[in-house]
């Protein structure tokens, strides 16, 4: 017998449990992603509600629809912007190495190269 310790830690792995697991709903799993993004997406929320105006919620799934349409608009917004400055910041470094055609480079005294 491997002893008690051993089936309370099969116990834990099986994952049995009175309660149903939580599950995160369309809505919510967004919002995690445009969190892990660096954006609040309560704030795009909010920003979103104020430009609106007065709007009556009829359907409740209408409304988490509306909601799930801006921030993947949001989060959109934020990864074209960031692949933009990652082009613009890998064409920048990609032109500090090259040497331009008409750039003259003359030694320094006592750096000669391998062949000179």
């Amino acid at each position: 017998m491997k002893g008690i310790e051993f089936l309370r830690g099969i116990y834990i792995s099986s994952g049995l449990c009175i309660r149903q697991k939580t599950r995160l709903n369309k809505l919510d799993a967004l919002k995690e992603l445009i969190r892990a993004w660096g954006l609040n997406p309560e704030q795009v929320l909010s920003k979103e509600a104020l430009s609106q105006g007065n709007a009556t919620v009829v359907d409740r799934s209408q409304f988490e629809q509306n909601q799930i349409a801006q921030l993947t608009a949001a989060l959109k917004q934020q990864m074209i912007k960031e692949i933009r400055e990652s082009q613009v910041e890998k064409s920048t470094n990609s032109h500090l190495g090259q040497s331009s055609p008409e750039e003259i480079r003359t030694l320094v005294k006592g750096s000669r190269g391998p062949y000179a």
